[in-house]
């Protein structure tokens, strides 16, 4: 569904934050953007969904060109940013006023969206919290039919049930021609609904992966005594032990803590580009 070849990408001259990027995202999919602030998550998002422009590079999307931002393209993407403006109407004018741009908006999913996170259509907007506000655009992202989400930080805001609606919302957009990219610092919420990791670095991509893939090269242990030595890649204190990330030797699929991944493969970047590349190449 996209295609990336060499994507280029800088706010200032001769300092790109994304630098060559390749690689595609298949539909049918959630994949997962993690990285450090300021690596560029939100700025891939921004690229994708036609915000921002190449500086060099092919970026595709399901045959379009974001950055020339054609009416079929923008119908088809809908993009939730951290930080955002809501009208102030009440949540039913919101939808009747904005549904029109999206031509498979689903009216159905949009009041089953609100019933889940616990909202009325009587509602006024101005008057609802950051989360609750966070929860009204979610609604109408999962409903507006789009084969495209772009989702930034989702579940900042959110209380411990409403990122359960999220999650159940989330895994009904599951579909053969449809497509999420979540940027998060909180992998842990999602962790259970992604299909592919990306893990992007100062300037490029460090990781893209499917995590059946992951899940066979490696597992998460936890030990009461500290691991022998090389008998974990990584491993960090927690209460009542250790947290470790082991080799998985049998090829089977284990359980896998990705965010002790995630900090694995920053200390240990050749993890990535030699493991998890390996075999692609024999």
């Amino acid at each position: 569904m996209i295609t990336i070849q060499g994507l280029c990408f800088g706010y200032r001259k001769k300092r790109p934050v994304l630098e060559d990027l390749t690689f595609n995202l298949n539909a049918g999919g959630v994949y997962g953007v993690l990285g450090a602030n300021g690596v560029g998550k939100t700025t891939f998002l921004h690229l994708l969904g036609g915000l921002l422009f190449p500086q060099s590079g092919r970026l595709e999307v399901a045959g379009s060109t974001p950055a020339r931002r054609q009416v079929d393209f923008l119908e088809r993407v809908f993009y939730v940013p951290v930080a955002f403006d809501l009208p102030a109407l009440r949540i039913a004018a919101y939808g009747e006023r904005y549904a029109p741009f999206y031509p498979k908006f689903d009216r159905a999913a949009w009041k089953n969206a609100l019933q889940v996170f616990n909202l009325q259509e009587t509602d006024k907007i101005n008057a609802l919290s950051f989360g609750q506000k966070k929860k009204v655009l979610l609604s109408f992202a999962f409903s507006s039919g789009c084969d495209l989400l772009l989702l930034d930080e989702p579940t900042d805001g959110l209380d411990i049930v409403s990122k359960d609606g999220f999650r159940r919302l989330l895994a009904q957009q599951a579909g053969e021609q449809r497509l999420a990219v979540i940027a998060t610092h909180h992998v842990q919420d999602i962790a259970m609904l992604l299909d592919h990791l990306i893990i992007l670095q100062d300037r490029g991509l460090l990781l893209e992966a499917p995590i059946d893939e992951l899940t066979r090269r490696f597992r998460s242990v936890t030990t009461a005594q500290p691991p022998a030595a090389g008998a974990a890649v990584f491993s960090e204190r927690v209460p009542g032990g250790y947290h470790c990330l082991v080799r998985n030797a049998d090829g089977e699929e284990g359980p896998l803590d990705l965010e002790l991944f995630y900090k694995a493969v920053q200390t240990h970047p050749e993890l990535a580009q030699h493991d998890l590349h390996y075999e692609k190449h024999i």
